[in-house]
């Protein structure tokens, strides 16, 4: 048993060397539809999906970052570039740096929650 990335699983799963049994998604994915969410199963918490971005260095110019932004964004609406990645099993959202951030922060503190409740430092 593993708990694996789609884009990385997806090929043996297709390959049927590994058997899906749940995915991390907020809604069941076009790849495995016969496949159910944590959240379906009883298990939301479990429920967060891997998620890519673009970072850059502390205090970047906004300008610099509107600029990357809006890169990104408009490769998203390629068709080829969507397909190529939508067929890994991820989704696509190509969000605001304001929304990115959030994200990232929101991430950062359920972690944290976990790490303070289970008690975990490192040796």
């Amino acid at each position: 048993m593993i708990f694996d990335n789609l884009p990385s699983a997806l090929p043996f799963i297709k390959a049927g060397r590994l058997v899906p049994i749940v995915v991390a998604a907020p809604h069941r994915l076009k790849e495995l539809p016969d496949v159910p969410t944590f959240k379906e199963v009883g298990l939301e918490p479990v429920n967060r999906m891997a998620y890519y971005g673009i970072l850059g260095p502390k205090n970047l110019p906004k300008e610099v970052v509107d600029k990357i932004n809006a890169a990104a964004r408009q490769s998203l609406k390629d068709p080829a570039t969507r397909s190529r990645i939508e067929d890994t099993g991820s989704l696509i959202v190509g969000n605001s740096p304001e929304e990115f951030a959030e994200q990232i922060k929101a991430e950062l503190a359920i972690y944290k929650d976990v790490v303070a409740k289970q008690k975990l430092s490192l040796d």
